[in-house]
């Protein structure tokens, strides 16, 4: 096609964006303008076959996929960043909810201005502004790089410390203060070891001291605390536009009857984001933070993972699938007859929109179906928020694994159960045709199978870990001060290390350590002859069928998204449609996601037996007390589920008396056939079949050359 042709298919679709729904002459359409995909003037015919649902969708699903990732990633290494910069359960709960800070300052806005903007524009900026927004969480590690180096540079020195001289008088306790190598040191008077200065300071610490400082505040915490927050608020600012708006666009563009399954493959799609959040940063935990070789493993007390490469891995991918969000036209089928477009009036634009707003906002209020359905969602996502905020944590406290190995499990968890759930939602109720009232029965049957899988929870668990020197007497019958009473040991300190003899030590020095030799301690009088950094592997064989039976809750959780978001669709108005999917977030935030991991965190809290602390003050929790969080965790699910139920079937009893349902699927194919005339067909039509090889464009400039024509 040469350049003259398309700038005359340019000029007919300018001419057809004034009247585009007269004819011309000769009988043909013109494509208004807003249905046309570009970039300003910039409309290229060979890019026009893009106007399409499903092309839009997966374009989109991959930028919400991204989005997703991003939102979980913090999930995956939250006892990370606790470990680095000695935050508490609380202090990161409060940082994931964040999130949701920046989600209620626009949400509301956002969803009843949804037909007002160009959605795939607006689309764009906020994958844009994620990516941004997980750039700047990363900061927190290069603002605090300097201390990180040095942190390694010693772990490095100190750990390749050897007793080269072999000579029983030497220990390299005489050369590294206590708290980083609690080493036995039966040279020494007990009053000399515990007369060494704790944290290079006489302060009162409330809590115990970790080796290298792992766990305890840092001069670098609350500014690391500030960028990882404003970075979680731009996040929650992004957030809020994404699902009304793209509702509001599937919905507005295709037959009704389709809605389900076009969002169930969205969301289908980003259900994907917690797998690859928790996967991905798994393998990012096997690397030291600073991504240097060092003498440890991820079981070793001491180890960081690189947390902050997933934030800037993600963000700049995200940043760059962005853009062909830009190209796509504001509508992909002209308006239905019954809809008017909007018209700005500059006279009453403001109070007129107001009113309206109010008006719009009692109606959902006072909807009975609406309402009940509503409060359940933010019950239930007030226990899910928890759940996925400290997920990966609980299986490394209550099953003794590396963070690696909890985000790597969580991560296949998902893949399996939780985009499976999703996708058959949407199938089951585009391909059944489920009318809102066989959604609600569908929705209690999930959610009272979802009940007995979290009971069982309560069963898979381990039990505490018998720790020598804390909770647990020596093998030898003695107490541990018995064997280790000339090592002058430090009640104070907790670097845990496990036996030769299968038993765990509060420290080195507890379990008679007098050396350090390459990866493990030497000449261990109470332990068997050595000992190796971290916690044994437990015994406990609890961890895989608790994995299935979450599995199973995955599933079952996410089974029930798309029939609750068709009866909530359908209990309102179409023109009440936009705002009721935006105030259902907000209440979702408010109620759910932001008050979720800030409870659940200071329950967790209420589980430690260990802190760790310095001269700083407290920092996170080095041991928990394992049957204690896990009552506590799957109480924190059982009882909102239980509600929710409840207040499902209350709606159950509401959906079977309400007659005024906004779309069943049988009106929704009649409303579709009502809505396009043959003219609008004709247009549909050409979309659906365009080829760029038999395409032409509609010759006006032949009718200008010969108006007798």
């Amino acid at each position: 096609m040469t350049s003259a042709e398309k700038e005359q298919f340019t000029a007919s679709a300018d001419n057809g964006s004034e009247k585009a729904s007269k004819s011309r002459p000769d009988g043909n359409r013109v494509i208004p303008k807003d249905m046309l995909c570009g970039l300003g003037p910039c409309k290229p015919i060979a890019i026009q076959f893009c106007a399409r649902m499903g092309i839009f969708v997966g374009a989109y699903s991959f930028c919400g996929l991204m989005t997703s990732v991003l939102s979980m990633y913090i999930s995956s290494q939250i006892t990370t960043i606790e470990k680095q910069y000695g935050l508490s359960s609380s202090q990161s709960g409060l940082l994931l909810s964040c999130n949701d800070i920046g989600f209620l300052l626009t949400t509301l806005l956002a969803s009843y201005f949804a037909r007002k903007v160009h959605i795939p524009r607006v689309l764009w900026l906020t994958v844009v502004v994620y990516g941004i927004a997980g750039i700047i969480c990363s900061m927190a590690y290069f603002v605090s790089r300097d201390f990180v180096f040095e942190q390694a540079e010693h772990l490095s020195q100190i750990l390749t410390a050897r007793n080269a001289s072999n000579n029983a008088n030497y220990s390299v306790a005489q050369s590294v203060p206590s708290r980083q190598y609690p080493m036995c040191n039966r040279h020494h008077q007990t009053a000399d070891v515990y007369s060494l200065p704790r944290n290079g300071s006489t302060c009162d610490v409330h809590g115990a001291e970790t080796s290298f400082g792992v766990g305890e505040p840092n001069r670098y915490t609350h500014l690391a605390m500030a960028f990882i927050a404003v970075g979680m608020i731009l996040q929650g600012l992004a957030k809020a536009p994404r699902y009304p708006f793209i509702t509001t666009y599937v919905d507005d563009n295709v037959n009704k009857k389709n809605t389900a399954m076009y969002m169930g493959i969205i969301s289908g799609v980003g259900i994907f984001g917690p797998a690859i959040a928790f996967s991905v940063g798994g393998l990012f935990s096997r690397h030291y933070v600073t991504l240097q070789d060092v003498p440890i493993t991820p079981r070793h007390p001491a180890w960081i993972g690189a947390w902050w490469l997933g934030f800037v891995v993600f963000g700049l991918i995200s940043i760059v699938i962005s853009f062909p969000l830009l190209l796509f036209p504001r509508k992909l089928r002209p308006r239905p007859r019954g809809q008017k477009a909007l018209k700005s009036d500059s006279g009453s634009t403001f109070q007129r929109a107001i009113l309206d707003f109010l008006k719009c906002l009692f109606r959902l209020i006072s909807n009975s179906v609406y309402m009940p359905l509503n409060a359940s969602t933010c019950i239930l996502l007030f226990a899910v928020a928890g759940m996925i905020a400290f997920g990966a944590k609980y299986l490394e406290t209550q099953f003794f694994i590396p963070a690696w190995k909890a985000n790597i499990l969580l991560g296949m968890m998902n893949i399996v159960a939780a985009s499976a759930g999703t996708i058959v939602g949407g199938l089951v109720v585009t391909k059944r045709k489920l009318s809102p009232v066989a959604c609600t029965k569908m929705l209690l049957s999930v959610g009272c199978l979802s009940l007995v899988q979290v009971a069982l929870g309560f069963v898979f668990g381990c039990g505490n870990a018998d720790i020598v020197g804390f909770n647990t007497k020596s093998v030898d019958g003695a107490t541990n001060g018995t064997c280790a009473e000339s090592c002058g040991c430090d009640n104070n300190t907790y670097f845990p290390v496990c036996g030769a003899d299968g038993s765990n030590y509060r420290s080195p020095c507890h379990a008679g350590c007098a050396s350090y030799e390459g990866m493990s301690f030497g000449a261990c009088t109470c332990s068997g002859g050595a000992a190796s950094p971290g916690l044994c592997e437990t015994t406990c064989g609890m961890l895989y069928p608790y994995l299935v039976n979450n599995v199973i809750g995955a599933f079952l959780g996410t089974l029930g998204m798309m029939p609750g978001f068709i009866v909530m669709l359908r209990s309102v108005s179409e023109g009440d449609k936009s705002m009721a999917v935006g105030f259902s977030s907000l209440m979702s935030t408010i109620c759910g996601w932001f008050l979720g991991p800030i409870v659940f965190g200071k329950l967790i809290d209420t589980a430690c037996v260990i802190w760790s602390a310095s001269c700083s003050g407290k920092g996170a929790c080095a041991l928990y007390d394992n049957i204690d969080i896990r009552i506590k965790m799957h109480s924190y699910q059982l009882v909102p589920k239980a509600i929710a139920i409840l207040l499902q079937v209350f709606v159950f009893i509401k959906a079977r008396k309400k007659t005024d349902w906004s779309l069943t699927h049988d009106d929704a194919e009649a409303a579709d056939r009502e809505e396009g005339d043959v003219a609008e067909a004709m247009i549909d039509q050409q979309m659906d079949t365009y080829h760029p090889s038999s395409w032409k464009p509609d010759p006006i400039y032949k009718q200008v050359s010969n108006p007798s024509s």
